[in-house]
């Protein structure tokens, strides 16, 4: 039995969820192929939430996936959002797969954060054969001309296949950065997750399996009910906490995570040592964290020499948290985000498995790290901004 006394989320056992039930992708081009195999081979539907789609090889790969599932009669439907072409144009090879032309507003910011990150080249768009067969295939729908601050990253397939996780479509996230995908397998998931996204039920971990979901659609403005379940799943560690995320911008879960640290739980944060973006608030946030965890011994900071585009904490090896929601204000009342929960040793000890991996050449951060204020200041100014209409 767990003890009574711990936070709602883990108060009931779950109920058992089979080890086959769910997979750890990985990362990289291991987890991408593995996308796109699913949906190339898919039999009836293909459902795909995109943030991010650049026209590379990987969007192309991934295009031609699609084409080839809707041209043998499965219907696809693509959302893919408008808002996130700004960072198409400004990161990679600055080429977006599905926003050819480029407005006055997205292109100033695009201009904007080239310079501030100094993203040398021009973003002028080039023409994609391959795009604009996919928007004039009669079995394929695409969702693309409106921002719908759609940061979610989901791959559902004849309705079977449910795949979520952190992963971009371009060929830094295949490459490059550091990414988790997970997949789900059986009708009943997919059916939860549609449920949760219409807001018809709250979140429910005695399920095993359950979603963490904000929708703008859904759920009242200026609130995100997600963000109480994942402070509560880090109240509720006993043992351990093993985060691997991008960026670390919501006092309010540095403040949880130091309330864990200081009654002895053995916290681990894997993270960037210098993120695309964000990179000195991210700085600024763990020297925080430092200074209210007491310089505790159990607070282990990793810092990774590649991008760590990841959004996953594992409970006390059992309990796990993993999608696309970053400890941000963006990820919780501005951005519609989707993480999977899952209660699953065997799961959980994947990830952490995973995570570890990306740590053979990363480094442990000492109790100061240095970030320069001028550019913390400029990166919360374009937080604020992108926060203006969400919450």
């Amino acid at each position: 039995m767990l003890p009574v006394g711990l936070p709602a989320p883990l108060r009931e056992v779950s109920n058992p969820v089979d080890d086959e039930t769910l997979r750890v992708l990985g990362s990289g081009d291991v987890a991408f192929q593995q996308i796109v195999e699913r949906v190339r081979n898919a039999e009836r539907s293909v459902e795909i939430r995109a943030f991010l789609w650049r026209d590379d090889d990987a969007g192309n790969m991934l295009g031609e996936a699609v084409l080839a599932a809707a041209d043998r009669g499965a219907s696809v439907v693509i959302h893919k959002d408008k808002i996130a072409a700004v960072y198409e144009y400004t990161g990679g090879n600055k080429q977006s797969f599905f926003h050819k032309r480029v407005d006055a507003i997205r292109g100033f910011q695009a201009w904007f954060l080239g310079a501030v990150y100094r993203t040398s080249g021009s973003f002028k768009q080039r023409p994609n054969a391959l795009s604009q067969r996919i928007l004039e295939h009669p079995n394929i729908k695409v969702e693309h001309m409106r921002k719908r601050f759609d940061h979610s990253k989901v791959y559902i397939v004849d309705d079977r296949y449910l795949m979520l996780g952190s992963m971009g479509i371009g060929d830094n996230h295949r490459h490059d950065w550091v990414d988790i995908m997970v997949e789900a397998e059986g009708a009943e998931y997919v059916a939860r997750l549609r449920e949760r996204m219409a807001g018809h039920d709250e979140f429910d971990p005695s399920r095993g399996i359950d979603f963490l979901v904000h929708s703008r659609a859904a759920h009242r403005k200026k609130s995100c009910p997600m963000i109480s379940h994942r402070l509560a799943l880090i109240d509720a560690a006993q043992e351990s906490i093993t985060v691997e995320m991008a960026y670390f911008t919501d006092l309010r879960f540095s403040a949880a995570l130091a309330r864990a640290v200081q009654r002895g739980i053995k916290v681990k944060l894997v993270t960037a040592e210098n993120a695309d973006v964000l990179a000195n608030i991210n700085r600024a946030t763990y020297n925080a964290l430092f200074r209210l965890s007491e310089a505790a011994e159990n607070l282990t900071v990793v810092l990774v020499p590649r991008m760590v585009h990841s959004k996953v904490v594992v409970i006390d090896h059992r309990w796990s948290d993993v999608g696309s929601a970053n400890f941000t204000s963006l990820s919780h009342g501005v951005y519609d985000e989707i993480n999977l929960y899952a209660d699953n040793e065997a799961f959980a000890r994947a990830l952490e498995a995973e995570i570890e991996s990306h740590c053979e050449d990363a480094k442990v951060a000492d109790q100061s790290l240095r970030y320069r204020r001028v550019y913390s200041v400029t990166e919360r100014a374009i937080i604020a901004y992108q926060s203006r209409r969400g919450g």
